[in-house]
């Protein structure tokens, strides 16, 4: 019961991560100035597209391999990783939590913290 309640969190967090990369990638300029909580202007220029699309990517990459990792890795070892993604997820979120906006405490941290310790507790 654990691990599945476990994998569906974590299937939430693949998806939250695909949406962040929706965002961070392809959404409008006004779209993507809110979810950082930036100015529009910051935005418009290249360099911070840049840097945005890169981010777009990272959490493309998350959210792909934790559905990966529920999809392919067997029970015993897919505790491991997805404790290891979590983790990345829960530091990440804090960190952007600081720099851009403290909803990604919210959205980022607590979901990941909360996936760490399922995946710790399976």
């Amino acid at each position: 019961m654990l691990l599945n309640f476990t994998i569906l969190i974590s299937l939430i967090i693949a998806l939250e991560h695909l949406y962040f990369l929706y965002i961070e990638l392809f959404a409008p300029y006004a779209k993507v100035a809110s979810f950082f909580n930036l100015p529009e202007k910051t935005i418009e220029d290249p360099n911070m597209q840049k840097f945005i699309q890169n981010l777009g990517l990272f959490s493309g990459f998350v959210g792909l391999v934790l559905i990966l990792t529920i999809v392919i890795v067997p029970n015993g070892p897919m505790k491991y990783v997805l404790i290891f993604l979590n983790l990345f997820i829960f530091l990440n979120g804090i960190y952007e939590g600081f720099v851009f906006s403290r909803k990604f405490f919210l959205f980022e941290a607590l979901p990941g913290l909360l996936g760490m310790i399922l995946a710790i507790l399976i």
